[in-house]
């Protein structure tokens, strides 16, 4: 962008690099290949097959490569081949990150980043993948971010409200709720044990429970701000159990 309405950035972020050359090598391998029938057959319908391949992976890796992120004092902005756009912190409402990892006939390509922002106007960016460095920039939008939203969920919090953070909800009449496609389970802070965040999953811990429950990173908004609420009320919640040494949060 040339024009920062937003400010002068704090931080750039290019194109992801491994997804970039995976791009390449496949699309290339692809398109040599339909290249090749093409040439040995002599067929028009090949050579159209061809032409309409060697578009898209040419349209796919120029987007690829045009995927720019910045990071502003007061919000963050874009642009890729098709647009740009920006977002204000006092217009954030939602943080979904998560990380998955890619493997090829069991050879590992790597561990990569799903991020998507959500305004409170309903507008909605997906950035993971095509930037570099997906994971730092959900580490900046959590520390800008965090403090004006903990207060709103714990106001609602403390209200009686029930607040969500996408598949896991806290009430502070009824505790934890995770959804999952086949049933909602409720998680009463006294069984609450401990709790752990990484950056696939978010897991929770039930005294005398052998299995975790377990929900993907991506599937919960703003997991900044969930920590530090679960931090919040179980240090209050351990303070009065039997054994709170037992129920210390995992990290």
């Amino acid at each position: 962008m040339e024009n920062y309405t937003l400010g002068p950035p704090l931080r750039s972020y290019g194109p992801n690099i491994k997804v970039t050359v995976i791009l390449v090598v496949v699309g290339l391998l692809l398109c040599l290949l339909v290249f090749a029938v093409a040439i040995e057959i002599k067929d028009a319908t090949a050579w159209t097959i061809f032409y309409v391949l060697a578009a898209l992976y040419g349209g796919t890796v120029l987007r690829q490569l045009s995927s720019r992120v910045w990071l502003h004092e007061t919000g963050v902005s874009w642009r890729g081949i098709l647009g740009q756009g920006e977002m204000r912190w006092l217009d954030f409402d939602r943080m979904y990150f998560g990380s998955y990892e890619i493997h090829a006939h069991y050879v590992p390509l790597g561990t990569f980043y799903r991020l998507k922002l959500v305004s409170t106007q309903g507008q909605k960016v997906s950035l993971g993948e095509r930037i570099g460095g997906g994971d730092d920039l959900a580490r900046e939008i959590a520390k800008f971010t965090l403090k004006p939203l903990l207060q709103k969920a714990m106001q609602e919090f403390e209200n009686g409200q029930e607040f969500g953070f996408g598949a896991i909800s806290v009430s502070k009449s009824e505790g934890v709720t995770v959804s999952k496609w086949y049933s909602d389970k409720k998680i009463p802070w006294q069984e609450i044990e401990g709790y752990e965040s990484s950056d696939a999953y978010f897991k929770i811990r039930r005294y005398k429970k052998h299995f975790t429950v377990n929900v993907a990173s991506e599937k919960v908004a703003n997991k900044h701000v969930l920590r530090a609420v679960l931090d919040s009320v179980m240090h209050k919640v351990w303070q009065r159990g039997p054994s709170p040494a037992e129920g210390r949060p995992v990290t």
